[in-house]
């Protein structure tokens, strides 16, 4: 695979709407149930930035590791101190790969 063709994977335009990052593919998300990606400094908690959801969710809930801030996986709401939800990012699927907009 040439240089450009293995770019071309990582990445894919929606024109104006942005650039979308390879996040995983989908057998990685039906073997885990979960997918938890660090990349460019997203999946932080909004106190102080902690790693949010490196540990499996309990009860539909991702714990922070730093100082326990709870947050909804269904929507990313903290239920810790509502009113500092998670960022929400735009997904695309594209055939058996996931692509994640970390820019809106």
């Amino acid at each position: 695979m040439t240089a450009e063709e293995q770019t071309k994977e990582k990445t894919i335009s929606d024109g104006d709407k942005g650039t979308y990052q390879f996040l995983a593919t989908m057998e990685e998300l039906r073997k885990d149930g979960q997918l938890t990606r660090w990349i460019d400094d997203s999946n932080i908690c909004r106190h102080f930035g902690g790693p949010v959801g490196y540990h499996k969710a309990k009860d539909g809930v991702f714990t922070c590791l730093w100082h326990n801030w709870r947050y909804s996986c269904a929507d990313g709401a903290c239920l810790s101190y509502p009113g500092l939800s998670l960022r929400q990012y735009g997904l695309k699927i594209d055939g058996d790969k996931i692509y994640i907009n970390l820019l809106g």
